[in-house]
């Protein structure tokens, strides 16, 4: 529990108070990197600024790209998906949805 003047820094955007976890993982699924302990308010650009600037810093191979979701940066190595545009379409099996354009299959 974060108690004392600190404690308006961890709370979230729903109220909670809370820490940020950023989390690598490579193809088979392991953790390649883990930052915690930034507060819950904190946005994601600023520690993923943070991860990449550290002297133990999260490191992308070369040639390849990291997911990331909405509230990261679409920046060199980082790939996110289009804000506004519909995905998860394969959770919906069944109902025919289909990309209907180049930015909905980038994101499905």
């Amino acid at each position: 529990m974060i108690v004392g003047n600190d404690s308006s820094n961890y709370r979230n955007r729903h109220g909670f108070t809370s820490q940020n976890v950023l989390v690598a993982c490579n193809f088979d699924l392991e953790f390649i990197y883990v930052l915690n302990g930034w507060e819950g308010s904190a946005h994601d650009s600023r520690i993923l600024t943070d991860a990449l600037s550290r002297r133990n810093r999260l490191k992308v191979p070369q040639g390849k790209y990291f997911l990331v979701d909405y509230g990261f940066p679409n920046r060199r190595q980082f790939l996110a998906p289009f804000r506004g545009v519909r995905h998860h379409l394969f959770d919906f099996t069944g109902q025919r949805r289909h990309p209907e354009n180049a930015n909905e299959l980038f994101n499905l």
